[in-house]
């Protein structure tokens, strides 16, 4: 399988964190299934093939077109690999994604749409362009001037969202959301508003979310380290409190976690 990572526009790079392309054409003997964990990003799959299975949160297995939108807030999806795997894929920097799509996010929260429900003909404009692009190079391209075309169109933009996004992650979600409001100058009401609209999640949830993917993070950097360890290390109260938080977004113990390849976090 080939992976390849691609330069991002300038335009795009306060908005994007990944655009890569996966490419297999040789035959899988035993089907595989990923477990992808939450990590508060919406990912865009453009596909040369016919897409993947995605298994959403509440078990449905949802029939997509080739170009769909997943969005990983907080809860885990599971992907079943199958023959003939080749798509481009961009990943949306955590809280970013809003600003191209034109609906609140908390409505595609821990989903799988079709790319064409969001966007309408200029979803199946794009895949017609990208079918008939010669390189994936120049696919990756025409995917960008999409996206750049989409970001002009949009008229969503918060800057007190944007200033919190960053604290939470300065902090690693270790802060209080009473005194993050103020810092902006709202109630946690309005806040908490506006993080449902244009992220997806509330403030509490978030802070979870990015408390817990710095301990998978802290998990791969620290392999020496004890649970109780990682736990302090991630700003949990004791090992109890981070293996609670692992089952709630993982399904998994942090055990089951480490090592395990047919898990895929993207941090």
């Amino acid at each position: 399988m080939e992976y390849q990572l691609y330069a991002i526009d300038p335009i795009l790079r306060p908005f994007i964190k990944v655009i890569c392309s996966v490419d297999n054409r040789s035959p899988i003997i035993v089907p595989n299934q990923l477990r992808v964990l939450p990590d508060t990003c919406v990912e865009l799959f453009i596909n040369l093939c016919p897409p993947q299975q995605i298994a959403i949160p509440d078990g449905n297995t949802p029939s997509l077109s080739r170009s769909f939108v997943t969005s990983r807030m907080n809860s885990f999806m599971d992907v079943s690999t199958q023959d003939n795997v080749s798509f481009v894929s961009v990943c949306f920097a955590s809280g970013q994604a809003y600003q191209f799509f034109p609906v609140s996010m908390h409505d595609i929260s821990n989903q799988v749409i079709n790319l064409r429900d969001l966007w309408g003909a200029r979803a199946d404009d794009m895949q017609e362009c990208v079918d008939k692009a010669a390189t994936m190079q120049e696919r990756i391209s025409l995917v960008q001037q999409y996206l750049i075309q989409q970001l002009y169109k949009s008229v969503a933009f918060d800057a007190s969202v944007d200033f919190c996004l960053r604290r939470m992650q300065e902090t690693n979600g270790m802060l209080l959301l009473d005194e993050l409001a103020n810092q902006v100058g709202i109630s946690n009401r309005q806040l908490a508003r506006r993080f449902n609209q244009y992220i997806g999640l509330s403030p509490k949830e978030f802070a979870r979310i990015t408390t817990f993917t710095n301990s998978l993070v802290n998990l791969k950097k620290y392999p020496s380290f004890t649970l109780t360890e990682i736990a302090y290390e991630s700003g949990y109260y004791d090992q109890a409190h981070f293996i609670r938080a692992c089952r709630t977004y993982s399904g998994l113990t942090p055990s089951q976690l480490i090592g395990n390849e047919q898990v895929l976090f993207c941090f």
